[in-house]
């Protein structure tokens, strides 16, 4: 009861302070639709990729390749506080509505990406100086904003990500510092309470194989599960290079350790890199054969609900084109990973 009250509270306070304002960025126009464009394979899981609103306006075969293999959309960046709240109490929302709009009359799911995150913040958050009382009214009111226009549109959430550094301690931001831990459990309250029906993720990195991470990720989501905090699943984003990916047997243990708990899992930002200096005979064919592992896995785990790739076309990646870690080439051919990964999904 006290949790719920302090939940009515904090909502209250964030409406009658802070009047948010929102308008659209006018320069975003919609993403078209293009005609003649194969269906995506039907897989035994929705298969997503990360993606951009300016490069699926401007680029016809970045377009084309995600429209013919993927059933799911992430906002690469559009969603991230830093550009959907650039001053406080005023946001831009241009991209995500194009990108949201686009999923919409393309029947893709969305997830959203990112409420609470250490990086990518604005300004007037990062380099501002917090009361408890300031920061949780600012957390409420961009949580709130964000999730309430989105309600049943957007399928699922990552509501915190990268909560953890590598040891598994919690990573020490303005959030940890001046709400303390439990601002993660507040997050989620704000969240479920913005839009009851979507789905509520904590996203983290690295957390794949065995390690102090992993086991602190455990305790961190049972944790939140014995509290009753609204959360429904745990993202594994999966960032790896085609040297030392982990085997589909030990993202299957993970994965039940997470199911377990009574969590559904998803693979949310896989990518496979190449050219990192680690001597591989095939590159190609082992990235491949990570991609497969992390499609093989998730389809061998029933509470497995999809698998994101970041990125769609080497040319645009965040690990940019000498990466090469997305499953299509610069020229937006695809690579010998996109089969290797519709085929472990079924396809």
């Amino acid at each position: 009861m006290r949790r719920r009250l302090l939940l009515l509270v904090v909502l209250l306070l964030a409406a009658l302070v802070v009047v948010a304002v929102v308008r659209r960025h006018e320069a975003a126009g919609p993403i078209p639709v293009p005609a003649n464009v194969r269906s995506p394979p039907r897989l035994t899981r929705p298969l997503g990729a990360a993606l951009d609103a300016d490069h699926a306006r401007h680029d016809p075969v970045y377009l084309r390749d995600f429209l013919s293999t993927f059933t799911s959309l992430t906002p690469e960046n559009a969603m991230k506080w830093a550009v959907v709240e650039p001053s406080r109490g005023h946001f831009d929302f241009g991209d995500a509505d194009a990108l949201v709009d686009f999923a919409q009359r393309t029947r893709r799911r969305v997830r959203g990406h990112t409420l609470v995150w250490d990086e990518q913040l604005p300004g007037w958050l990062a380099d501002h100086t917090w009361s408890p009382a300031d920061l949780t009214k600012a957390l409420a009111t961009h949580i709130q904003t964000v999730v309430a226009r989105y309600q049943g549109r957007v399928e699922s959430w990552d509501v915190v990500n990268e909560p953890l550094d590598d040891d598994g301690s919690l990573t020490r931001d303005v959030f940890l510092r001046t709400l303390g831990p439990g601002y993660i459990d507040l997050a989620f309250r704000l969240a479920h309470a913005a839009d009851p029906h979507a789905r509520l993720f904590l996203n983290e990195i690295a957390a794949e194989s065995p390690s102090p991470k992993q086991d602190a990720l455990v305790a961190l989501v049972r944790g939140l599960k014995q509290r009753g905090v609204p959360i429904d699943g745990v993202g594994l984003q999966d960032h790896t290079d085609a040297g030392d990916y982990p085997s589909q047997a030990t993202l299957e243990r993970v994965m039940r350790r997470f199911t377990a708990l009574g969590l559904d899992v998803e693979i949310t930002e896989l990518d496979v890199q190449v050219n990192r200096g680690r001597h591989v005979a095939d590159p190609l064919r082992a990235q491949a054969d990570g991609y497969a592992a992390a499609g093989s896995a998730c389809a061998a785990t029933p509470r497995c609900t999809g698998v994101t790739v970041w990125g769609v076309t080497d040319k645009w990646s965040w690990k940019q084109p000498a990466g090469a870690a997305t499953l299509f080439d610069v020229d937006g051919r695809p690579k010998p990973a996109r089969d290797a990964l519709l085929r472990a999904l079924g396809g």
